[in-house]
């Protein structure tokens, strides 16, 4: 299963579906299939030119947008934001007085401090999956509304999690990168030293 296979895997048939930062709306093109309309939106206008001159299909409505400024209140109550760093995904959010009931990470990096500023804005995690695509591992992350009172192993580790074998699979990577780092450092560093502990506790906690 691909990034884009795994955010659509989480799409109800109820959602109404806005996917920012969309690319070539391969996500839009996978919820067309299943008959479900769904607005692709990018910064680029070059990127929705060439997407809209690939694809013709009048449940896909593309916009031109700087994250949800020209999304309306109401139009959508799902929110796919992938493909983009935590701080891009805070700054589109911050920047909108839109409400969702449902919103789906890929964050490529700080998924701790995502967690803990979605909480700050009363998203709470509903639940995460790691995909590994290309020999990389990407960390999904749904929230929904809410906010959640969380352990340290939840914000620095996720939780709720729906592949335990993959996730075992990422746990194993970070602690072997953790352990290289503090092998190759001469300073002692007390986060590396507490995510090692939380990472050799979680993994035999799943063992």
């Amino acid at each position: 299963m691909n990034r884009i296979e795994a955010i659509n895997s989480f799409i109800n048939e109820e959602d109404r579906v806005v996917d920012v930062g969309c690319d070539q709306a391969k996500l839009s093109l996978m919820l067309a299939k299943r008959n479900m309309p769904s607005i692709a939106s990018d910064i680029s206008e070059k990127v929705i030119s060439k997407a809209k001159s690939n694809i013709s299909n009048p449940l896909i409505d593309f916009r031109v947008s700087n994250g949800l400024e020209m999304i309306k209140e109401g139009e959508a109550n799902t929110l796919v934001l992938s493909g983009m760093g935590t701080h891009t995904i805070l700054d589109i959010l911050n920047n909108t007085k839109l409400r969702f009931d449902k919103i789906i990470t890929i964050s490529n990096n700080y998924h701790d401090i995502l967690r803990t500023k979605m909480n700050d804005l009363n998203y709470k995690v509903s639940k995460e999956q790691i995909i590994k695509e290309n020999n990389k591992y990407y960390n999904l992350i749904v929230f929904d509304n809410g906010n959640k009172k969380y352990t340290s192993e939840e914000i620095e580790l996720g939780l709720n999690h729906v592949d335990n074998d993959m996730y075992k699979e990422y746990l194993n990577y970070l602690l072997n990168k953790y352990l290289t780092i503090k092998e190759s450092s001469k300073d002692k560093n007390d986060k590396i030293d507490m995510l090692i502990d939380l990472l050799n506790n979680k993994i035999k906690s799943i063992s």
